[in-house]
């Protein structure tokens, strides 16, 4: 397929939208700044060679400043077009180094340690502010950082922010954030609050009272419901709205493998990975699912995370040669295995039959939830996960918090003024809890427009007919599917969906408008 080049695009808009009659001459670095600057200035920009391309604040307003990481140029025209739709300041700021990143936030996840934890956040939050120096960011009335990774929003605790990722699908993530934030009806029709008693916590009772008041349906998955195979299975193949899970999370413990085999190159190589799983039982289908997370320790004596080093390294075909291997052929080049407390980024929460890995490409169609997880360290990876499956916002903790802290942040987070933004409910739920205290264990990720709506649908009859689509669905799809893998799947699909839909009619039953089941 052929596509039309720029000109061809020129021609095909005249008639359709006013062209600019000046332009804006820029070069080829800054490109978010040189977008946002001819956009407010209704001029055409013109990329061309030895013209400047400046970064500098570009000043709307003290309403809303969005704050671009540099380092990766589509990001930041992405950010200067979101900066655009708000009317927001934007900002490009130094990059902050992998290596250094890594460290940040190790730091943050060492604050589980012990100590003075709240003095201990202080200094990660003073470094990450003297990151900003020469500009003062505190003047802005709200923050969008849009991220390579570390909370920035911890620098400044007097202002209302929230976060995005660059990486990966920042565009989807935007495009997610509004489509469910542009309509009352995609925004609270149910909620999934998952609760299998492993804290001392009263928040889901709060919490679902305050849905309850906000006519979402709120369904709570209590003790031994909140498995694996059922938390999973309601994620993936019903729109939930709203997803709260109250538990412990954490790094897994796990295997740390070596493996010593010739690539496809015919190089040796030694592969040094940490390896940890999440086995989940369907009850159902009487069969178990296993999730997988692997990280890359070193190849060939170089560590995975020195960057320097591992760019004069010949990776080849290394990765590729084993990640082609199936789980039992890969057991005939182990040479060493050790067993380890944690599996760095695996980011595990607990469920009643055991850790639970979240690894899912997308939530149903229909939805794009907000989450909290009220689960120590939760904001570290399994945001990104989150977000990266279409989460139209995530609410997560930076470090362990204590039971009484979960119930009290979110009892506010949800009982807060109607129709707040959920990023500024957040801020002034820790200032209730926190006072003028430097503590500040949860961060947001998601757009500023994101919020809880007042529910105007009829969840009952919503749902009554998107388990009679679903099971259709996927009954279907299972006659037509000619792999037998995909065919078992989808089976498996249709008969979960058919018990829960039995379970669903015997609760709500009599029920003409929404509650809790």
């Amino acid at each position: 397929m052929e596509f039309p080049g720029y000109d061809e695009l020129r021609s095909q808009l005249k008639g359709r939208v006013r062209l600019p009659r000046e332009q804006l001459q820029w070069g080829a670095k800054n490109l978010g700044n040189g977008v946002y600057q001819a956009r407010l200035q209704r001029k055409e920009l013109v990329i061309a060679t030895g013209c400047d391309s400046p970064n500098t604040l570009v000043s709307t307003g003290t309403h809303l400043l969005v704050a671009c990481e540099a380092g990766d140029l589509l990001a930041e025209v992405a950010a200067s077009n979101l900066a655009f739709a708000y009317g927001a300041s934007y900002l490009v700021f130094e990059q902050m180094p992998q290596q250094k990143h890594r460290g940040w936030v190790e730091d943050l996840y060492a604050l589980g340690d012990g100590g003075d934890v709240t003095a201990l956040l202080a200094e990660i939050a003073a470094r990450a502010r003297a990151h900003f120096d020469g500009y003062d960011l505190g003047r802005f009335k709200s923050i969008v950082f849009v991220t390579g990774g570390f909370p920035w929003g911890i620098a400044f605790p007097e202002v209302p922010t929230t976060h995005m990722y660059q990486y990966p699908d920042f565009g989807r993530s935007v495009v997610a954030g509004l489509w469910a934030s542009q309509s009352p009806a995609r925004g609270a029709r149910n909620a999934l609050l998952i609760e299998p008693a492993l804290v001392q916590g009263g928040e889901i009772d709060a919490i679902a009272n305050a849905l309850n008041k906000n006519r979402t349906l709120t369904r709570v998955l209590p003790h031994r419901a909140a498995t694996i195979s059922r938390v999973q299975h309601m994620m993936d193949l019903l729109p939930q709205d709203v997803i709260v899970i109250s538990s412990h999370a954490g790094d897994a413990q796990g295997t740390r493998v070596t493996y010593k085999y010739a690539d496809d190159d015919g190089r040796h190589r030694t592969l040094i990975v940490d390896q940890t799983f999440s086995i989940g039982y369907d009850r159902v289908e009487d069969k178990f699912s296993v999730t997988e997370f692997t990280k890359f320790v070193s190849l060939d004596g170089v560590s995975w995370d020195d960057d320097v080093a591992k760019s004069a390294l010949p990776v080849g075909t290394a990765v590729t040669t084993w990640s082609k291997l199936d789980m039992l052929e890969r057991t005939k080049y182990v040479i060493a295995e050790d067993d380890i407390n944690r599996v760095a980024s695996s980011m595990a929460m607990m469920l009643k039959d055991g850790p639970w890995l979240f690894i899912s490409h997308g939530f149903h169609p229909a939805t794009a939830p907000l989450v909290l997880s009220n689960c120590c360290w939760s904001w570290h990876e399994i945001g990104l996960r989150m977000m990266f499956a279409g989460a139209r916002g995530y609410v997560g903790t930076l470090f362990p918090v204590t039971d009484v802290e979960a119930q009290e942040v979110g009892r506010a987070l949800f009982a807060g003024k109607p129709c707040e933004p959920t990023f500024k409910a957040l801020w002034r739920a820790q200032r209730e809890v926190y006072g003028t205290s430097p503590r500040r264990p949860y961060a947001m990720l998601g757009l500023p427009s994101v919020y809880v709506p007042v529910n105007p649908v009829n969840s009952p009859a919503y749902l009554h007919e998107t388990y009679q689509k679903e099971i259709a669905h996927w009954s279907t799809a299972a006659e037509h599917y000619t792999e037998e893998e995909l065919k078992d799947n989808a089976q498996r699909a249709a008969n979960f969906l058919a018990e829960d839909f039995e379970l669903f009619k015997r609760v709500i039953s009599g029920l003409h408008t929404a509650g809790r089941c």
